[in-house]
C-alpha cells in the first residue's frame, strides 16, 4: 500500500464515514480591513513579515496559524451530533470563536463557505485576522459548488486584507471528488476572480501521496496564478508516520525523520514545480476511542499534543535540529489542526477522530495546552 502523509480526519472531508487509512511504512510522516479609502478590488500583496523577515502570505509573529472547524458545540455522551456538517452554525458562536483564535493566532483556515461560514471574513476583520477561505466541493451537488465558489470570491473582494487565498478542496481523494474535479472548478473560480478583478492565491489543498498523481493540481495552481501567488497546500502528519510504523515509536517531540520525508517526498518536488508550499494541516491527537478525555494513551493524550505542538513549530520556524535534508533555517507557513475538538467525527482508526483540538468542546472550551509557549 502506498505511504501515506496524513492521518485523515472526518471533517475536514465534510462526512461521517471513513475511509480505511493506508498502512504507513519506513517510520516517517508521510509527509485589517482595508481603509475605507482603499479599494475594495485591489487585493494584498504577499507582505514581509516584521519578524520572520522575507515574503509570506500571511504576517505576524510566527508562521504558525491554527484550522478552523465551527462544529464543537456539542457533547460525546449525550449528543455528539448537535453541530455537524449541514447544520447552520450561529453568527455569535464564530465570533465568539475567532476572538479565541485571535488570542493564539494571526490568520487560520477554513474549508466550506456553508452552514455561516460565510460571516468568517467579517469577524476576521472585527479581530484582526488573516484567513485561507475554502471552497468545498460537493461530490454530485455542482449548484451547492457554484455557490461556495461565488461566495468566496465575493467576500473575497469585499473583504481584501482578510482574505489572503482561496482554497478548493481539501484532500480530494477521501472526499469523493477527482483531481480534474478540483480543477474544474478552480478554474470556475479563476473565472470568477478575474470578473472580480482579484489577484490573490487560488489553490488546493492534497495529501503527500498525492502529489504525484494530482500533477494536474499543481499544474492548475501554477497556470491559474501569477507567479508571486503560486502556492500548494499539503497536510503533513508525524503522528501517522510514527503510530502506523510497522514497529511504532513515540516521539512526538522529534520529528526529524518525519520531516526529513515529507520535503524529500512531497515538499520539494512541489517547489520543483515551481510551487511556494504551505503546510495546510499539521497536529497530534489528544485521545482516542471516539471520546475525548476518558481514553488517551501513551501515544494521544495532551501532554504528546503540546510536546509535538512544540516541536512542530520550531521547525517551522527554521530549526531544522541540523538536518541534511531540510534545507537549513527555512521557514513553512504552517496551519496546526485543529482549534476545537468537533465530536461528530467519529469512525477514524483508533477513534482520533473528534479528538484534534487545542481546545476542548462545548460553548466555553477548556484548554489541552498553551499554544503560546
Amino acid at each position: 500500500k502506498s505511504i501515506t502523509f496524513v492521518v485523515h480526519k472526518i471533517s475536514k472531508n465534510m462526512k461521517i464515514s471513513k475511509l480505511l487509512m493506508p498502512i504507513l511504512i519506513l517510520g516517517i510522516a508521510i509527509v485589517g480591513l482595508s481603509s475605507c479609502k482603499k479599494k475594495e478590488d485591489a487585493p494584498p500583496a504577499s507582505d514581509p513579515d516584521p519578524i520572520l523577515g522575507g515574503t509570506f502570505l500571511f504576517t505576524g509573529n510566527s508562521p504558525m496559524g491554527v484550522c478552523y472547524g465551527p462544529y464543537h458545540i456539542a457533547d460525546f455522551k449525550t449528543n455528539p451530533f448537535a453541530q455537524y456538517p449541514g447544520v447552520h452554525i450561529p453568527a455569535s458562536q464564530i465570533d465568539t470563536d475567532l476572538g479565541m483564535i485571535a488570542q493564539h493566532f494571526s490568520f487560520f483556515r477554513t474549508y466550506t463557505m456553508a452552514d455561516g461560514m460565510d460571516t468568517v471574513p467579517y469577524f476576521a476583520q472585527k479581530h484582526n485576522l488573516q484567513v485561507a477561505i475554502g471552497v468545498w466541493v460537493w461530490p454530485n451537488d455542482a449548484a451547492k459548488t457554484k455557490w461556495e465558489a461565488e461566495t468566496a470570491v465575493r467576500l473575497a473582494k469585499k473583504y481584501p486584507q482578510q482574505v489572503r487565498c482561496i482554497t478548493v478542496s481539501n484532500e480530494p481523494s477521501g472526499a469523493g471528488v477527482t483531481f480534474s474535479r478540483v480543477v474544474e472548478v478552480m478554474n470556475d473560480v479563476h473565472g470568477l476572480m478575474q470578473t472580480a478583478g482579484i489577484n490573490i492565491p487560488l489553490t488546493s489543498c492534497i495529501k503527500g501521496p498525492e502529489v504525484k498523481n494530482a500533477q494536474v493540481i499543481l499544474d492548475a495552481c501554477k497556470s491559474l496564478n501569477d507567479a508571486k501567488n503560486r502556492y500548494i497546500f499539503l497536510t503533513i502528519y508525524p503522528y501517522g508516520g510514527q503510530i502506523y510504523n510497522p514497529v511504532p515509536y513515540n516521539t512526538p517531540g522529534d520529528i526529524k525523520k518525519n520531516m526529513e520525508y515529507s520535503y524529500g517526498n512531497a515538499m520539494k518536488p512541489c517547489e520543483d514545480a515551481g510551487l511556494k508550499v504551505i503546510i495546510g494541516e499539521m497536529g497530534w491527537p489528544s485521545g482516542t476511542d471516539d471520546n475525548e478525555t476518558q481514553l488517551p494513551t501513551e501515544w494521544e493524550n495532551n501532554i504528546n499534543m503540546g510536546k509535538n505542538y512544540a516541536a512542530s513549530l520550531s521547525w517551522i520556524k527554521g530549526d531544522n535540529q541540523g538536518s541534511t535534508v531540510f534545507p537549513p533555517n527555512k521557514v513553512i507557513t504552517t496551519f496546526w489542526f485543529e482549534m476545537f475538538d468537533e465530536p461528530f467525527k467519529v469512525g477514524e482508526p483508533r477513534g482520533v477522530g473528534p479528538c484534534w483540538g487545542i481546545y476542548y468542546n462545548k460553548a466555553n472550551p477548556a484548554r489541552k495546552f498553551d499554544p503560546t509557549k
